[in-house]
């Protein structure tokens, strides 16, 4: 057992919210999970304890008191690609090398990893990194979480090639918030995404109005197995 990345086809399509959901199923199976969101932004901070409001979801799903500078090392105050806000708010830019070592501190305490990007797999980080080089020096295998919308298959299919010609272990596609206005619609799109990208479309999460942790965790739960998961 290692670990999963979590990537997305786009910011906004419920990456935080199912990698959480991911954590929660995994400690429920038994198995010490940590989590890391490596780099966020926002336009406030969340709270005393977690800068992100998407690394106190994590570590809420995860039951972990690992501190928010190991969970969440690289944080900015405004809502764009680390790159960009680096640059706004004269802050050090991303190291990734620091964020690697933090990554391996915390995968040393726990006996299997969820890590969640940020944005999708081509936000640059640095001026010559983007977060898709992040994944191959994290070396897990990674799941893509596309959204339902109209040019999903567009998107998916981009951020599938990016992976592939970086190496990426790519082991499923889990698309989320589906219309039920028109099933052999959606079906086809499903079937059009696995058969275009040669990834395995994992589950299709249905659109739900108040997409909260639980009611992710129970989507996932009945599409996919969490133990056959743990060692893909």
């Amino acid at each position: 057992m290692k670990g999963i990345f979590v990537t997305g086809t786009d910011t906004g399509v419920g990456k935080t919210t199912i990698a959480a959901a991911l954590a929660s199923l995994i400690k429920g199976d038994g198995v010490d999970v940590g989590v890391m969101k490596p780099f966020a932004s926002a336009d406030k901070i969340f709270s005393t304890n977690y800068r992100s409001e998407d690394s106190a979801l994590l570590a809420k799903a995860a039951q972990v008191d690992d501190p928010d500078e190991a969970i969440n090392p690289f944080f900015y105050s405004i809502p764009t690609a680390p790159f960009i806000a680096a640059k706004i708010e004269f802050k050090n830019e991303v190291c990734l090398s620091a964020a690697l070592r933090l990554y391996h501190k915390l995968a040393a305490k726990h006996d299997f990893m969820i890590v969640e990007g940020i944005g999708g797999i081509m936000v640059p980080l640095t001026k010559n990194k983007y977060m898709v080089d992040f994944v191959k020096s994290l070396d897990l295998s990674t799941i893509i979480v596309a959204s339902s919308k109209l040019g999903t298959i567009n998107h998916t299919l981009l951020t599938v090639k990016v992976c592939n010609d970086f190496g990426v272990n790519l082991i499923g596609i889990i698309v989320n918030g589906m219309l039920d206005n028109d099933s052999l619609l959606n079906y086809k799109v499903v079937e059009a995404i696995q058969e275009l990208s040669n990834v395995r479309v994992l589950c299709v999460i249905p659109f739900l109005k108040a997409p909260n942790l639980s009611a992710i965790r129970f989507a996932i739960e009945r599409n996919l197995d969490i133990h056959k998961l743990i060692f893909m």
